[in-house]
């Protein structure tokens, strides 16, 4: 007796689709991954995009379509690396305004919650906020405002950006091994 699939035809189609559509566009797959790490990390912009979970799917896509995993990593660690050095900088241009721009000026708590968690945790905080969806775009930002140092939040920085995109892109560059 043959083992049963789960799979439908349709389904089994639409993956094989998606599989292809990658693999025929696989040149693109990295720039779009430095966007979003981007976009997940900028201030402003970070709400907008739902990163976190692209990166799930795109890892796994990326896999099954022959990709490989470190430049994809990098792309990705790349790009919300950026956000964060922009966000920080803008943290540090509007130092003392900072708390009356937006968003901040909508919701303050946001700046209350992620300047107790700065100063809470410190460089090691930077490092943290990343996997904590509302502190990934403002702890740079209040980094820069409370005149962190460069040197000390490039190293945080780099270190989180690296541990993101790997611990979101990882697990679905893993599961695209099944999809062969």
């Amino acid at each position: 007796m043959e083992p049963t699939s789960i799979q439908t035809p349709v389904a089994g189609g639409l993956w094989q689709g998606l599989i292809d559509f990658v693999g025929a566009h696989l040149h693109l797959i990295e720039p779009l991954v430095f966007a979003l790490g981007f976009a997940e990390s900028i201030v402003l912009v970070s709400l907008l995009v739902p990163s976190t979970v692209l990166f799930l799917a795109i890892g796994g896509l990326h896999n099954a379509a022959g990709g490989h995993f470190v430049p994809l990593w990098l792309a990705g660690a790349a790009g919300a690396f950026l956000g964060d050095v922009i966000s920080y900088a803008l943290g540090r241009y509007f130092r003392a305004d900072i708390a009356g721009i937006w968003p901040f000026s909508k919701k303050p708590e946001w700046y209350v919650m992620a300047r107790g968690f700065f100063r809470s945790w410190g460089a090691p905080g930077i490092i943290l906020s990343k996997f904590l969806g509302m502190m990934r775009p403002f702890v740079p930002v209040v980094a820069g405002a409370a005149s962190m140092r460069w040197l000390p939040f490039l190293l945080a920085s780099a270190i989180s950006c690296l541990l993101w995109a790997g611990a979101f892109l990882g697990p679905g560059h893993g599961l695209g091994w099944f999809m062969h």
